[in-house]
């Protein structure tokens, strides 16, 4: 490889890592906190009532199945079917021909990226008050993105902020207002829906190579466009306002969540207690 494209190369590549590491994967982490907090509390409601987990899905589970047959449709993948809650288990499914790994890895990750703008929208527009907090995002460069350590403690602390700073705001609401009480239930009742399906994390495994390479070459072209660290402050500038919107919703459904988990854990344990003695 010539030095100057090995020289492009490396550059993007230390761009892309710092994107990653201070924009994208905070975001992420809260979403990945939000899945395990979302299955854990569906699993414990379910073992308490089955019409229970029904109740918790009655608004996720249609946005998650409307979200994958809108993706389906925008991919222009044909729509067979459409069904928002099977008759048992209270969760639907979408019917469709997934015909490019690019459409698949849209129409898979669909739910996540539509039930978090459907999540921000109950916030801000039924919950009164409801405001995302100040807090600052990891302060990383290009040289401390590649360390784990300093990834790890910038991450964190911001994380940790983040989660006492949504509480502190939860505590604040107008709770004696009834559009609160919607808002939050729309809010968790999407949140603990939007984790990806097998069959959905089936078809990023296929797809996620071919989205990588593309991804790479747009910090490429990023790269060679301009001073990188620049162009990352620019789009840190651009990016953080509505990511810590989203993350805000996403990590107060995560707090409603893990509020769920705390009830539903002695009726759940009790359940299947009592299972195992049968």
């Amino acid at each position: 490889m010539p030095p100057e494209l090995f020289d492009t190369a490396a550059g993007a590549l230390r761009l892309a890592l710092l994107f990653f590491t201070a924009l994208a994967l905070p975001v992420t982490l809260q979403v990945l906190l939000l899945f395990g907090a979302g299955i854990a509390l569906l699993s414990l409601a379910g073992l308490a009532a089955r019409a229970i987990v029904t109740l918790l899905s009655l608004v996720g589970t249609p946005v998650h199945e409307l979200s994958h047959a809108l993706a389906s449709l925008l991919t222009l993948s044909r729509v067979a079917v459409v069904k928002l809650h099977s008759d048992d288990a209270g969760v639907g499914f979408v019917a469709s021909q997934r015909s490019n790994p690019l459409g698949e890895i849209f129409i898979s990750l669909a739910p996540t990226f539509f039930g978090v703008l459907v999540m921000w929208l109950a916030a801000v527009y039924i919950i009164p008050g409801f405001e995302a907090p100040a807090v600052h995002p990891p302060q990383l460069d290009l040289e401390s993105a590649a360390s784990f350590g300093a990834v790890f403690g910038e991450i964190s602390d911001f994380l940790v902020q983040f989660l006492l700073a949504t509480y502190e705001r939860l505590l604040d609401l107008q709770w004696d207002n009834w559009r609160t009480y919607v808002g939050l239930y729309v809010v968790l009742s999407v949140g603990i829906r939007i984790v990806p399906s097998a069959a959905d994390l089936k078809a990023l495994l296929w797809g996620l190579p071919l989205a990588a390479l593309l991804l790479f070459g747009l910090f490429v072209w990023l790269y060679v466009s301009g001073d990188a660290l620049s162009t990352f402050e620019t789009l840190q500038e651009a990016l953080w306002p509505p990511l810590l919107k989203f993350a805000t919703a996403v990590t107060t459904a995560f707090a409603l969540a893990a509020l769920g988990i705390l009830v539903f854990l002695p009726l759940g344990l009790q359940e299947y207690a009592r299972r195992n003695a049968e």
